[in-house]
C-alpha cells in the first residue's frame, strides 16, 4: 500500500519553524557546510534536490511543513528512503510495487530470524523458502514477543510505500531501524551506559527506535539539510522537550533525549559517547572526511559500530566509495572485536571496534 498524502497541521508548522531556525543557525555559522565542501555522493544529491532547495529558500514554515509531511514523494528523500523517482515509478508500475512488497516481506523475515523470533532455514537440511510466505502479522507478533516492545511504526510517512501486516504497515527502513537499534544496544559496554552518537542519521528512524529501546541520550550528526528530515521525524514522534536542534538552549550538552546537530558543530558540543554508530554513510563520503571522523571518534567514544558495504563501487567522475576497514587500518587506534554479515541486507558487514586498540 502507498500511505495516503498527509495534510500539514498547526503542530507541523510549529515544528517547521523550529527546523528553519536551526537550519539558518547552522548555515550562518558555516555557509559552506551545506552542501559539503568535499566531492562525494551527497554533494551530487544536494545538487539535484532543487525542489527542497526552493522550499528552504522560501523560509516559509507552512510550505516546509507541507513538504515534510509527504517527503517520501519529494527529492529530499532521494538516497535516504524513497524519493521522487521511486515514488513516480511505484505509483505507475504495479509490478514494481509488488516487487517492493516482496522485498519488505523478506526484510521482515530477516528481522524475525535476526532477533531469534524465527528459526533460520537451512538449504542443506529440512525446508527452505517457506518463511517468505508466513503471514506478516504472525512475523510481527513473533518479533514483538521476542523484543518485548510494540514495533508499529509512527504513522507520519505520507506517500511512502509500505507492506500491510493486518491493521499495521511497515516500510523496509522501519524494519532495518528496529534491528540496527538492537545491534546498537548490544554494542554498549554496560547496562548503565547509553550515550550514543550516530553519524549520518538517515530520516531519524534509528534514533527513534534506539530511544524506544532505552538509549535515551542520543546525538545525530549530519548535513544541515538532512538534519531537517531527522528533526521533523523525531519531533513528530517524541515529546517536543526530548528533541533539541542546533542553536537551541541545552543542545551544547548531552542530555536524556536526542540532539540533532550539523557536522561542523561536533567539536563545540559535549561529546562523551559509549558507542558511535554509522550505517551506510561513511563509504559515501570523501576519504579525507572519513579520516577526520575516525580521528574524532578516537577522542570521544569507547566503541564504533560500523554497518557498511566495503566493495568500493564507483559512482561518478572516477570516484569510488570508501572502505571503512581499510581507512580504519590507515588511521590506527582501533581494535576489531566483532565482524559478521548484517542480517537485514546482503553485502553489508557489521563491525564492532574497540577504540584505543
Amino acid at each position: 500500500m502507498i500511505v495516503e498524502e498527509k495534510v500539514e497541521s498547526p503542530a507541523d508548522v510549529e515544528i517547521a519553524e523550529r527546523l528553519l531556525a536551526a537550519y539558518r543557525a547552522a548555515t550562518a555559522q558555516d555557509p559552506t557546510a551545506d552542501p559539503a565542501k568535499a566531492t562525494d555522493i551527497w554533494t551530487e544529491l544536494h545538487a539535484r534536490s532543487r525542489s527542497f532547495t526552493s522550499v528552504l529558500d522560501s523560509n516559509d514554515p507552512r510550505r516546509l511543513a507541507r513538504y515534510l509531511c509527504n517527503a517520501s514523494r519529494h527529492d529530499a528523500m532521494h538516497g535516504i528512503s524513497q524519493g521522487d523517482f521511486e515514488y513516480a515509478r511505484i505509483t505507475r508500475d504495479r509490478a514494481y510495487r509488488e516487487f517492493h512488497a516482496l522485498v519488505t516481506q523478506d526484510k521482515l523475515v530477516s528481522l524475525a530470524e535476526g532477533v531469534g523470533a524465527l528459526p533460520v532455514e537451512n538449504p542443506e537440511q529440512g525446508t527452505y523458502g517457506r518463511s517468505l510466505h508466513i503471514d506478516p502479522s504472525q512475523l510481527v507478533e513473533a518479533v514483538e514477543a521476542r523484543l518485548g516492545i510494540d514495533i508499529t511504526p509512527p504513522d507520519i510517512d505520507g506517500c511512502l510505500l509500505k507492506l500491510c501486516a493486518g491493521a499495521r504497515s511497515f516500510n523496509e527502513k522501519d524494519l532495518s531501524a528496529v534491528y540496527t537499534a538492537c545491534l546498537s544496544r548490544n554494542a554498549l559496554p554496560g547496562a548503565d551506559q547509553t550515550r550514543v552518537c550516530e553519524i549520518g542519521g538517515g530520516a531519524g528512524r534509528l534514533a527513534y527506535w534506539s530511544h524506544r529501546l532505552g538509549m535515551t541520550s542520543y546525538t545525530i550528526v549530519d548535513l544541515p539539510r538532512v538534519n531537517l528530515l531527522q528533526g521533523y521525524y523525531l519531533l513528530r514522534t517524541l515529546p517536543a522537550d526530548r528533541v533539541l536542534l542546533f542553536g537551541e538552549e541545552g543542545a551544547t550538552e548531552l542530555f536524556d533525549g536526542i540532539r540533532v546537530l550539523p557536522a561542523q558543530a561536533i567539536e563545540d558540543h559535549a561529546h562523551d559517547y559509549d558507542v558511535v554508530v554509522n550505517q551506510d554513510s561513511l563509504p559515501e563520503m570523501d576519504s579525507e572526511t572519513v579520516r577526520q571522523y575516525l580521528r574524532w571518534i578516537k577522542g570521544c567514544s569507547r566503541r564504533l559500530l560500523s554497518i557498511n558495504q566495503e566493495n568500493k563501487p564507483p559512482y561518478s567522475k572516477g570516484l569510488a566509495h570508501v572502505s571503512v576497514p581499510e581507512t580504519i587500518e590507515e588511521v590506527g587506534g582501533y581494535r576489531l572485536s566483532q565482524r559478521f554479515p548484517y542480517w537485514m541486507r546482503k553485502g553489508y558487514v557489521t563491525e564492532l571496534y574497540e577504540v584505543g586498540g
